[in-house]
């Protein structure tokens, strides 16, 4: 469910829809505000796709306006709402088409920038230090923990030779070890 829906669904007021309907008028400053918004958040190569579709969704959810706040805040709303949902779909689709002119196009991945050299310092530090850490578990935590990575409760109780209740109770006390371990080991170092 959309949160404009999800809006539409909360109305509960006691004006009637024909009341609220009109006071609900697009004036002609209306869409230069709202692209205004857009192109703050999605830049201006996207504004207009966003403009477009908020216009839509503030047409189609005119009913659903309470007279709560002002139309402008209610409009800017819809916007920002519309906005970040066209930023959200941008990033879950990194698939480009490189070359339309062939028949079936050829596909390429957006690549993510590489990680600076501090980052990947950073983050071999990090492994080192929860691998130290899981080398301080008991074995029979650390065990239960490794196999839970890629594995089901049922599974792990199945490989490990204990009851599913007991795998439960090890992943438990393994992470509250862990977590209490490498909370000792940021003291330490800090």
């Amino acid at each position: 469910m959309t949160v404009m829906n999800e809006m539409a669904a909360r109305t509960s007021s006691s004006v009637p829809v024909a009341e609220r309907s009109e006071r609900v008028t697009f004036a002609s400053g209306d869409r230069a505000y709202v692209y205004a918004v857009a192109r703050r958040i999605v830049g201006s190569s996207d504004a207009e796709d966003v403009t477009q579709d908020a216009l839509v969704l503030a047409y189609r959810y005119r009913d659903s306006f309470r007279g709560d706040s002002r139309y402008r805040t209610w409009l800017h709303r819809i916007v920002v709402t519309t906005a970040l949902g066209h930023l959200r779909r941008q990033r879950r689709s990194r698939i480009d088409v490189v070359d339309p002119g062939q028949e079936h196009g050829v596909l390429e991945r957006s690549v993510d920038p590489a990680k600076s050299p501090v980052t990947l310092i950073a983050e071999a530090e990090d492994r080192a230090t929860v691998q130290r850490a899981l080398a301080e578990l008991p074995s029979s935590y650390r065990d239960v923990l490794l196999e839970r990575v890629d594995a089901a409760e049922p599974d792990v109780a199945a490989r490990l030779g204990i009851s599913v209740a007991n795998v439960k109770i090890r992943a438990h006390r393994a992470r509250k070890q862990l977590r209490h371990t490498l909370g000792q080991m940021d003291r330490s170092a800090a």
